[in-house]
């Protein structure tokens, strides 16, 4: 009984899932394109290149660059709003920390990685 009762679940929701996804199409304004509207970015010029080609290794670099100081700056935030409970340990903890980020910002900053020049 389980069994059944848990596939009509699944295939009620199933089924509600295409409908959701389906309505704009199928009560919604047909989209007339006149002119350059299939176009990916419409400037009134042509297009200079395929719109699918992949995104440049130097993008890529600055992205997971950010990522990564994002994420570890994220950290510091707990720190920063318990700041009156710290100790003379964690404050020493932070400091490590944070001296380590500024470490690698020079690491990276050392070996070209911020440079805008690919």
């Amino acid at each position: 009984m389980n069994a059944l009762a848990l596939a009509l679940n699944f295939a009620a929701v199933a089924a509600i899932m295409l409908l959701l996804c389906n309505v704009g199409k199928l009560f919604g304004p047909t989209a007339r394109h006149e002119g350059d509207a299939e176009l990916p970015y419409e400037t009134g010029l042509p297009p200079m290149e395929e719109a699918g080609r992949g995104m440049s290794a130097l993008y890529w670099r600055f992205a997971v660059l950010f990522v990564v100081f994002d994420v570890d700056l994220a950290f510091l935030l707990p720190w920063a709003l318990n700041r009156s409970a710290l100790t003379g340990e964690s404050l020493a903890s932070v400091t490590v920390f944070v001296g380590l980020l500024l470490f690698m910002l020079g690491y990276f900053w050392r070996k070209g990685s911020l440079s805008c020049r690919p």
